[in-house]
């Protein structure tokens, strides 16, 4: 009976609310104060002039009739429409049966759809703290011979403390980023990227070293300087700072830059192995690109100490005399915070 309840309580709440989502007028569009009106096409009616756009023809309250307007969505529908329908399956997947989400999961072949699956039986294990609803989840997502089905089942977790959950079950993002398929591998990148800004806003210790370690065992350079780049490091321990410092010697200019930046954002506790790594290697580095990803590592990591740091690598690399110029202006504005330091240099010299 309480089922029952839900399921007409969805029914009510899909047809307002995508009355509300689809029927009102563009309102980018100019409107006409005195619409044309005919016999044929009475006001108000869909498909006359000046009347709400047309609702879907089917938006059915069970599960499957709700996949099955997502799909035709997602053909031809709107963006909007396909973000409400999302959204919609998540949140009907908190009332439905999970033997009926995981089967509809299991049989899914469109990507898209297969996605949206994941993360309503995602959203189902963490709010029921049943985490044995992901097992299919993390199955396909290693082992579906196709990779934008693979690529799909794991961006079903994205939104979850997924980290933490493949710990539990002693499989983690390092065995997706050695996947030869380069959609898993951005879409762990997406997963991880998101836990660690969305989720815990950069403060969980886990999830950044977990990102360390997917990098670092990633082959393709672009990714994985794209997961160092965007991850914040001020939680990291001493063994990841010891993994950042090791890429300063990666055979990729990208990784090696990617890495330097990264080092200018640990904890205080790790900044002088850090600093030390990142003048050590500035002498030796080729590329200048890198060499001025140091430099930025450098004063993140000292502010207004570093102006003797920057003084004494002039004469190294002529090439990057304005560089150090810009840091130094930058530097004696005395701002306490490094993103607005940042955001000086920048603007001295981007």
């Amino acid at each position: 009976m309480k089922r029952r309840l839900v399921s007409l309580g969805l029914c009510a709440a899909t047809a307002a609310s995508l009355s509300m989502a689809l029927g009102a007028a563009d309102p980018a569009l100019p409107s006409d104060p005195n619409p044309p009106t005919s016999a044929a096409s009475p006001p108000g009616v869909p498909g006359a002039p000046g009347a709400p756009a047309a609702l879907p023809a089917l938006v059915g309250c069970s599960l499957p009739a709700m996949v099955d307007t997502l799909r035709g969505a997602l053909k031809d529908g709107s963006p909007a429409l396909q973000r409400y329908m999302k959204f919609l399956i998540k949140e009907a997947a908190l009332a439905m049966p999970p033997e009926e989400l995981s089967a509809l999961f299991a049989g899914e072949r469109d990507p898209g759809l297969v996605e949206a699956l994941g993360v309503a039986l995602a959203t189902r294990a963490s709010n029921t703290r049943d985490f044995s609803l992901l097992d299919p989840v993390i199955d396909r997502a290693r082992a579906e011979a196709d990779p934008k089905l693979r690529a799909a089942a794991l961006g079903g977790m994205r939104g979850i403390a997924s980290v933490e959950v493949l710990q539990q079950k002693r499989i983690s993002y390092e065995d997706f980023m050695r996947d030869p398929s380069p959609e898993v591998r951005d879409a762990a990148v997406e997963n991880l990227l998101h836990e660690n800004s969305k989720i815990y806003f950069g403060h969980d210790r886990g999830v950044s070293e977990a990102a360390v370690k997917a990098a670092s065992a990633c082959s393709d350079p672009k990714t994985a300087a794209k997961l160092l780049s965007g991850t914040s490091m001020e939680q990291v321990g001493p063994d990841a700072v010891q993994t950042l410092v090791k890429e300063l010697r990666s055979e990729h200019a990208e990784v090696r830059a990617a890495a330097a930046k990264a080092l200018g954002g640990v904890p205080a506790a790790s900044a002088g192995t850090a600093e030390r790594a990142l003048i050590t290697h500035y002498p030796g580095e080729t590329t200048t690109e890198v060499r001025a990803a140091m430099l930025e590592g450098i004063v993140h990591l000292r502010l207004g100490g570093a102006v003797p740091i920057l003084e004494s690598l002039r004469g190294i690399d002529s090439t990057l005399g304005p560089d150090i110029d810009a840091w130094l202006k930058a530097l004696s504005m005395n701002l306490q915070e490094w993103s607005l330091v940042l955001r000086e240099k920048q603007r001295i010299k981007p």
